[in-house]
């Protein structure tokens, strides 16, 4: 018995060499001090009535580089329109929420067309899911105060810490997340007034309480070419007019942290969609790959650590099958709503 576990010693440790890496993890199920997750679905449309005041959505805008529409700070349903932000909280998941709104008149009956979406979000430690569907129907927005937009993101915060018998505890340190990200943006046809579409999926993270970086930022809009952050799309997407599908991994910055001392982690799903348009990421954002550094920039692969959520961010994990169902259960996206001529995309 005994030789066949130094067999089997031997042929892990060959694997890992051949892997070039070697990880020792720890997970520590320690009090829960910074782990919460966050699922968001916001829907407005209509016509409105007047309101001239605008600004962007408060919740989301606290943590996203991009937040979606601009919603009247008079009130949603105080300026003529329907829907609204759903926001639900929890400190384990997975956690799902959706909204929809619609269908609910752009401007003067029998002249104007109708607007309805949805927007869907599911959260849970290391993997995260969003989408968002906008649509135009039966004519076009008859009032210059139109809304018609949806964004769904989910969010997840937990606190970290490593340590490793190689470097001090104390010192310096860096953080490398990878993640797999696949979705679809879609706003098909050819552009003209009144008739558009526009989507975004933004995938930021925030360590401590640095700056808010971006991993990914996805962008298509009606007649162009999909880019991923502002470029072409890399090895993995493709791109035609109208439309961006695909998937690939991405890293983040190296990230500072100290050794021995817990961090807060921060990152975050969002999708949006304006117009007619298709914004599916419900499957998507997962942590699969996290390396750390000392100070001096070299790779320290002997290391344990601990989260306050209780999550294995070291080793791939599938997506657990609770999940994975309530991801298939929900169907479409969500809705966030802006005037018609504050889009980036007009």
């Amino acid at each position: 018995m005994a030789k066949k576990d130094d067999q089997l010693y031997q042929h892990t440790r060959s694997l890992l060499i051949f892997k070039s890496i070697l990880v020792t993890t720890l997970i520590l199920s320690i009090p829960a001090r910074a782990a919460s997750l966050d699922a968001y679905a916001d829907v407005v449309g209509g016509a409105g009535n007047g309101c001239s005041t605008w600004g962007p959505e408060p919740e989301l805008s606290a943590f996203f580089t991009f937040s979606g529409g601009t919603l009247p700070l008079g009130g949603v349903s105080g300026c003529g329109y329907s829907g609204g932000m759903s926001h639900v909280k929890a400190a384990s998941g997975p956690l799902a929420n959706s909204k929809s709104a619609g269908p609910v008149i752009l401007g003067n009956p029998g002249y104007s067309g109708y607007f309805n979406g949805t927007a869907n979000a599911v959260a849970n430690y290391g993997q995260l899911g969003a989408s968002a569907h906008a649509n135009i129907s039966g004519g076009v927005p008859g009032s210059p105060l139109a809304l018609f937009e949806s964004v769904g993101a989910a969010k997840f915060s937990d606190t970290l810490t490593a340590s490793s018998s190689l470097v001090t505890t104390s010192s310096a340190g860096f953080a490398r997340y990878q993640f797999s990200v696949d979705g679809s943006l879609t706003s098909l046809g050819a552009p003209a007034a009144y008739f558009f579409g526009e989507n975004y999926a933004v995938l930021d993270i925030q360590q401590q309480n640095g700056p808010v970086y971006e991993i990914l930022n996805a962008h298509e809009r009606r007649g162009g070419l999909g880019t991923i952050s502002n470029s072409s799309p890399p090895l993995g997407w493709t791109t035609s007019m109208g439309s961006l599908i695909g998937g690939s991994t991405f890293y983040s910055l190296d990230l500072p942290m100290n050794w021995g001392k817990a961090w807060d982690l921060k990152v975050g799903l969002l999708t949006w969609a304006y117009g007619t348009a298709d914004t599916n990421f419900l499957t998507t954002a997962k942590i699969t790959g996290l390396e750390l550094f000392d100070a001096n920039h070299v790779q320290v692969t002997q290391f344990s650590l601990s989260s306050a959520s209780g999550t294995n961010y070291i080793n791939a994990v599938p997506i657990p099958q609770s999940m994975a169902l309530m991801m298939s259960g929900l169907g479409l996206l969500g809705f966030s709503a802006r005037r018609k001529n504050s889009s980036p995309g007009l």
